[in-house]
Order: C-alpha cells, then sequence, then structure tokens
C-alpha cells in the first residue's frame, strides 16, 4: 500500500524526494462477488454499471496497536460504479468517465480484478485520445490525458506509533503525453 506522512519506522519504504512511502500492509486473504452490466448504445457508445462486495485492508482503531501492520485487517465493503466511453466520430477523440464509490475507508484495492476488468479505478476518473495528424511520419499519433482521483478522495489519514500517516489506496494525479504508432 502507498501513503504520505512522516514515516519512522524501518518497515516503510520512504521515497527520498518526498514524504510518500511504500509499506507492506500484511496478509489480506478476502472473497466476494461482482455484478456488472454493460450497454452498448452503438459502436462508439458504451456504458458499464458495476456493484461488488469483497475485501479490502481497512484500518480498525486498536488501542493496543503496535504498529501500523497490526492496526489493518481485511474488512468486506461494498462500491457501486459508473463508466460511459465514447468516440467522437469526425473528431476521432476517445473518452472515458468513471465513478467508483466504496462503503468506507480502505487503504488497498477492493476490486482490483475488477477495476482492471472494466478499466474503472476508484474515484472520479477522466481519460482523454486525441489522434494528431502525422505529416511527415509514417503510422499514428495520438495525444493522451489521464486525470485520475480528481476529487482527491479515499485518502485515510492513521495515527501510528510511528507518527501521522496518510493511506492512500489512489493517488490523484495526471498524466499526458504522445503516443506514437507506426
Amino acid at each position: 500500500m502507498f501513503g504520505r506522512g512522516s514515516a519512522l519506522s524501518p518497515d516503510f519504504f520512504q521515497d527520498s524526494f518526498s514524504n510518500s512511502f511504500a509499506y507492506d500492509g500484511g496478509e489480506s486473504n478476502a472473497w466476494g462477488m461482482r455484478l456488472a452490466y454493460r450497454q452498448k448504445f452503438s459502436a462508439d457508445w458504451e456504458a458499464n454499471v458495476i456493484y461488488a462486495w469483497a475485501g479490502a485492508l481497512a484500518p480498525e482503531s486498536l488501542p493496543d496497536a503496535v504498529d501500523l501492520r497490526s492496526s489493518l485487517a481485511t474488512r468486506q465493503r461494498h462500491s457501486f460504479a459508473a463508466r460511459v466511453s465514447g468516440r467522437v466520430p469526425r473528431a476521432g477523440t476517445s473518452f472515458s468517465a468513471s465513478y467508483k464509490w466504496v462503503s468506507g475507508p480502505v487503504a488497498s484495492r477492493q476490486d482490483p480484478f475488477g477495476e482492471t476488468l472494466y478499466l474503472m479505478d476508484p474515484n472520479l476518473n477522466v481519460r482523454l485520445r486525441q489522434p494528431l495528424p502525422s505529416f511527415f511520419l509514417p503510422g499514428r499519433v495520438e495525444a493522451l490525458a489521464d486525470f485520475r482521483n480528481l476529487l482527491a478522495q479515499g485518502y485515510v489519514p492513521v495515527s501510528t506509533p510511528e507518527g501521522q500517516v496518510l493511506l492512500v489506496p489512489s493517488f490523484r494525479s495526471f498524466r499526458g503525453g504522445f503516443s506514437f504508432q507506426f
């Protein structure tokens, strides 16, 4: 799992250039279920709605917790998600917008297989792909923009003996660039 804060323990793998860290949250054993509905409106437009009930690592307040790992346990959570994707015919712009809500705080992903299968990350996400003219290059050129967790939701503050940390199952981020396909 990932987080931010002053990680004083050697169990935290601290980033040298920021206060972000990676941490082994311990064992997690869970099962669950997923119901998904996909509707294609046309060759260019599609919508997905997903309900999942599955386990994820979540903090619990234990007064005798020795460290962060002992305060984390697998908890069953409900989630609802929706995604709309499409392509603007003349411009060729492809886009998708998705939102996933989870019923309680989680420090790890609740349904990672379903998120990958349906291209749906937690919270609000928007992806854009725009084909560009390639005057002198063979193949295709596209501009890409990927906005993840736009509302910065899902962060879990935890007080530990190591200090105050913020567990982050999904960072707010922006990725952009160009794709050259030959």
